[in-house]
């Protein structure tokens, strides 16, 4: 037993003199330090360095303009085509001169296909007139049309840099009329324009613009107005796109009679 116990005993002494050599080992004792640190990472790993965030172009809606380098960018539109509403609407027309012939024409569809209509007429306007103007939404308004055409753009054929010159009006007539179901009938030229139908075409929604500028018209003397018979055939052509290709489809089937009549209001070009 006793021989046990001193065998113990000697190898307690044997342990505690190998611990006491290795305290004074230097090279051993960093050992050791770097062990017990890659055992406390492996307790507590630290986080993976993120992966670099790949950069993300910036998306531009489709209905968005911006200007780069001073240059504006239209973004192209898809047509969404609604299908055909066969209910009664209320319908504002505004414009310029042309709706002298275009309106009768307009009102006679409206009549036969159970619609309200309304012509407001204000003479010499274009889209610096009516959008420096809140006329359109007083109008809105007064009315409470759920359908709207608009007729201008025979007063701009001949601006130059129109783009940058009536961009801002146009921008605010479309504001004006919001979320309500609208028609723009581009101009009748009678020469080439300087680019009023381009930014016509750019600016509202597709399915929305009516291109008018390659119709073959009879004149008036001015030599710029369709005569009344020529008009209510551009109306003809208008309102059978509207109802099978625009984007916005009513109803719009062709009435018996020419002609028919509608509430009007006329502006003159002095009118504010």
């Amino acid at each position: 037993m006793k021989s046990s116990y001193i065998g113990v005993w000697m190898t307690l002494a044997l342990t505690l003199a190998m611990v006491v050599a290795l305290s004074f080992n230097e090279g051993v004792a960093s050992d050791l330090h770097l062990r017990t640190a890659g055992f406390a990472a492996l307790a507590e790993p630290s986080p993976e360095p993120a992966a670099p965030q790949a950069k993300v172009p910036s998306k531009v809606s489709p209905a968005t303009k911006v200007n780069v380098n001073q240059k504006e960018v239209i973004h192209e539109k898809k047509l969404v085509k609604a299908p055909l509403d066969s209910t009664a609407k209320s319908i504002l027309f505004i414009g310029d001169s042309m709706l002298e012939g275009l309106g009768p024409r307009l009102a006679a569809y409206a009549s036969a296909n159970g619609h309200k209509m309304v012509r407001v007429i204000w003479y010499s306007s274009t889209t610096k007139v009516w959008g420096s103007s809140r006329r359109l939404k007083g109008y809105i308004s007064q009315f409470k049309p759920d359908y709207i055409f608009v007729c201008l753009g025979a007063n701009e054929l001949f601006v130059s840099d129109i783009r940058s010159k009536r961009h801002k009006y146009l921008t605010e007539i479309l504001s004006q009329i919001g979320n309500i179901p609208y028609v723009w009938i581009g101009p009748p030229n009678w020469k080439q324009d300087t680019g009023i139908n381009d930014m016509l075409r750019d600016y509202c929604d597709p399915g929305t613009f009516y291109y008018s500028g390659d119709g073959i018209y009879e004149r008036q003397k001015d030599g710029a107005h369709p005569t009344a018979p020529s008009a209510a055939k551009w109306m003809d052509r208008v309102c059978e796109w509207v109802m099978t290709e625009s984007a916005h489809p009513i109803l719009l089937r062709k009435p018996a009679a020419q002609t028919a009549y509608c509430r009007t209001v006329v502006l003159q070009p002095n009118d504010k």
